[in-house]
């Protein structure tokens, strides 16, 4: 892993990209940049604004004391390709039927990217989750995709050397237009490797941490002792450090452009991680919040900071960057524009998450939270007692203390009907593009398959 990045001055650089984001464009002038960061596997409870005390990320929590931060933002899954698909098209899953690691984005998808196309931005996209590729359709739209293909994961420092030195390539091309940027972080993924000084800070002392790191990638759960489950979250605790000061980096170098004037500036992630708080590692297992539950924070120009308390979706984000923007809805986003959210309206609505896969290790199917209250089905054809589990989660954020599902019919009904509703939804047939032995290689390096 390269050398960790220098961290700017943090207030002033927060103060600077803060006093940037203060009014909307004009009427008739140029349109907003627009500059969507996602960080993968990144938990919501690591962030100090979320309260975390280890004092990970002093970058995005001074940032997020300027944005509209969503104290309630889930994932519409929780692992990384669908989520992203979903992000992208805002649809779920099971309709785009991006189900596995070889599903690609249905062609006659919309993404925000090719909404945005439309209307004159230029679109650039760099990603270093090398699963998210134009083979797989992640670049509909985007004018310059890059999803680095290496047997490692791409580290925070040189993915945002890459990306801006391509950006300026991309901007001297086309000057004076509008920018959609979307910058994808790989570090807090598995394997937990992160660079000094940040092991030294955060890492606690224990088991090999490499050979601990060897048992996630090859799936040899069982023999992890809670010794070094210990050691691997403090791990994935530096590796968040390390790529919040990538973030600053990101940051110092677009507001030195005028790129973060005027910009909707969004930062979130596509899903969690578990260190056993429910019996497993990694995410995509099952729809706890340990893996479903993300950062989500908006700099949007002419609003104010606030928190936001409702449940929202990130599969709501491409229909709120629209209407910022004043442009049309895409017709086949199913997302709701938070914009009166931003203004501080309450709207109470039901966030929907699924698993839209099934394999050994897969305990839920679906979730649906609303009011406080989260719901989840576990893999099963029938809705009965003992087949879904409910939480308080005011009072029981960990989700440890499961109450008596039949106290919460309308819940389940609610659920129930919502994936019948999308079921009627899917888009047919699914498409695909078969991995061949090197991109199996791939997914072994980073854990995903055995």
């Amino acid at each position: 892993m390269s050398r960790a990045p220098r961290r700017p001055a943090l207030l002033a650089l927060v103060a600077a990209v803060a006093g940037t984001v203060a009014t909307i464009g004009q009427p008739g002038g140029r349109p907003p940049d627009v500059v969507l960061v996602v960080v993968d596997t990144l938990r919501a409870d690591r962030l100090g604004v979320y309260g975390n005390e280890r004092g990970l990320t002093p970058f995005l929590d001074g940032l997020a004391r300027r944005s509209i931060v969503f104290a309630n933002a889930y994932a519409t899954t929780t692992w990384t390709n669908p989520s992203i698909a979903s992000l992208f098209t805002s649809r779920y899953a099971s309709e785009l039927r991006v189900t596995g690691f070889d599903s690609k984005v249905p062609s006659d998808a919309v993404t925000l990217a090719e909404a945005l196309h439309r209307h004159g931005y230029v679109t650039a996209g760099f990603c270093g989750n090398d699963r998210l590729t134009a083979q797989l359709g992640f670049a509909q739209g985007f004018d310059v995709w890059l999803a680095p293909q290496l047997l490692r994961k791409i580290d925070g420092s040189h993915l945002t050397r890459k990306s801006v030195q391509a950006l300026d390539r991309l901007r001297r091309a086309r000057p004076g237009a509008p920018l959609f940027l979307y910058v994808h972080y790989m570090d807090p993924h598995s394997p937990y490797e992160p660079p000094p000084p940040y092991r030294a800070r955060f890492a606690r002392p224990g088991p090999d941490a490499a050979a601990a790191n060897a048992k996630v990638q090859h799936w040899d759960w069982g023999s992890i002792s809670e010794a070094e489950v210990d050691v691997l979250s403090s791990l994935y605790d530096g590796e968040v450090a390390y790529v919040d000061a990538a973030l600053a980096h990101l940051f110092a170098e677009l507001a030195a452009r005028r790129i973060l004037d005027e910009a909707v500036v969004i930062v979130t992630a596509d899903h969690g991680e578990e260190f056993r708080e429910h019996g497993f590692l990694s995410h995509g297992a099952n729809l706890y919040n340990t893996t479903l539950h993300v950062p989500a924070m908006m700099l949007a120009p002419g609003y104010a900071a606030r928190s936001v308390a409702d449940g929202v979706s990130l599969l709501d984000l491409g229909p709120t960057v629209l209407d910022l923007l004043h442009l049309p809805p895409e017709p086949t986003f199913e997302g709701r524009s938070l914009v009166p959210m931003l203004a501080g309206r309450s709207e109470p609505r039901d966030v929907l998450a699924e698993l839209a896969k099934s394999n050994v290790l897969t305990q839920h199917a679906s979730a649906l939270v609303r009011d406080g209250v989260k719901v989840m089905a576990r893999r099963q054809p029938q809705w009965m007692v003992g087949r879904v589990e409910v939480y308080d989660l005011a009072h029981d954020p960990g989700e440890t203390s499961p109450l008596p599902s039949e106290r919460f019919p309308a819940l389940l009904r609610r659920l129930r009907a919502q994936k019948s509703a999308l079921a009627t939804r899917a888009l047919l047939p699914g498409e695909r593009a078969p991995l061949d032995e090197e991109q199996r290689r791939k997914l072994r390096a980073l854990g995903y398959v055995n």
